[in-house]
């Protein structure tokens, strides 16, 4: 059959729209393959308020994680993103971050909150959208098997309170004062002294509670500890104020040993407190001394690249975020995977030390340091 004249250029313009429209096609779907490898990792801090300090750590400890990261061939093909959100230490503004990261299809998991009550303001949300959850300063007792989506890498007030009443009570202690901040993480620490502090003779004789952030005048509180009789006080308080009580103390002449936990193992206090809280006594999660060589990377690492030296929560939001990214490098972008392999976890070598979850709370070796000469100075058990 002889073709028309013409015919052959008829052929050849349908055989180009033909290679066009396959040529389009291909790489339509490259760049939809492309939009489908972003992943994105929320952060939810506290990164201004009475908080800041520790939010930022946290902000940054995560931020170093994902940098160490970036040359693992299991990672090459998506492209992070890091969605950071302030939660200012409100409740309210946690869930309504919360509420954001649930609407968005392309995030995999969510490093925060740091205050108790904002994780379980978010944790509801959050575990409703299927999203895994790990707070880094989180310990109160109620996160305990609130959702198998809610982890952290912050040890329970049970395992800290536990810790800081053997230590006072190693050292011979007998009357403790309590002083807590209203809120699920100082009401945490007064349950479990109370629980496990009346026994072989010792006894409390004062349990005073103020409210965080807006509580400046520390005196009634301090002089009712002085006339109670106490010889130890036991802490539930963060940094901040914890240095205000510190300066407070001295002014009334209150001389007396103060325990405290890990939210105050922070240059913070030291720099707050000056020379108020020499003497005091604080169980922390990261042990600066470390020879372990991704510790001493880590320590190297954040100095460098943040001029300031990385807290406790900055060591959690690190390990927080390698455990998200270990996730991913295992089982792709899928949060239900995600959230299996965080439930499973057991030794993972973080920089504060090997990391098991168990119904999601960390479990962990704690650390000793009495404040000497304005350092921590770690002591031996």
């Amino acid at each position: 059959m002889m073709m028309k004249p013409g015919g052959k250029k008829y052929v050849f313009l349908a055989l180009l729209f033909a290679a066009l429209l396959l040529f389009t096609t291909v790489f339509s779907g490259c760049g939809q393959q492309a939009k489908e490898k972003i992943v994105k990792i929320g952060i939810a801090q506290p990164l201004t308020g009475s908080c800041a300090n520790d939010g930022q750590m946290s902000r940054d400890g995560a931020l170093l994680a994902l940098e160490h990261s970036k040359a693992r061939s299991e990672l090459a093909g998506y492209k992070i993103e890091l969605v950071i959100e302030d939660d200012k230490s409100d409740p309210k503004d946690a869930a309504a971050i919360a509420n954001k990261f649930a609407g968005d299809d392309k995030i995999l998991a969510v490093i925060g909150n740091y205050n108790s009550s904002c994780t379980l303001a978010a944790a509801p949300i959050l575990t409703k959208a299927g999203i895994p959850q790990i707070s880094t300063g989180s310990s109160s007792p109620k996160i305990t098997g609130f959702s198998k989506y809610l982890f952290r890498t912050q040890p329970t007030d049970a395992l800290v309170g536990a810790n800081i009443v053997q230590w006072a009570s190693e050292l011979g202690f007998k009357k403790a004062a309590i002083i807590y901040e209203n809120s699920d993480f100082g009401k945490g620490l007064q349950h479990v002294y109370h629980e496990l502090w009346p026994k072989d003779g010792r006894e409390i004789v004062a349990d005073e509670s103020y409210l965080p952030g807006s509580t400046t005048d520390f005196t009634p509180i301090l002089t009712k500890v002085k006339s109670s009789g106490a010889d130890v006080v036991l802490l539930g308080s963060l940094y901040n104020e914890a240095a205000l009580m510190g300066k407070q103390a001295k002014q009334i002449g209150l001389n007396i040993t103060f325990f405290g936990d890990s939210s105050q193992h922070t240059n913070a206090l030291l720099e707050l407190g000056k020379e108020n809280v020499e003497g005091w006594h604080v169980v922390g999660c990261l042990d600066p001394a470390s020879k372990d060589p991704q510790a001493v990377k880590f320590f190297n690492d954040f100095q460098q690249k943040f001029g300031r030296q990385p807290n406790t929560f900055a060591a959690q939001a690190y390990d927080a975020m390698m455990l998200v990214l270990e996730g991913l490098a295992k089982n792709g972008p899928d949060r239900a995977k995600l959230q299996e392999f965080l439930f499973t976890v057991k030794d993972f070598p973080g920089v504060t030390g090997k990391l098991t979850f168990k119904d999601g709370d960390v479990e962990k070796k704690l650390f000793r340091f009495v404040v000497k000469n304005g350092q921590f100075v770690a002591v031996e058990k």
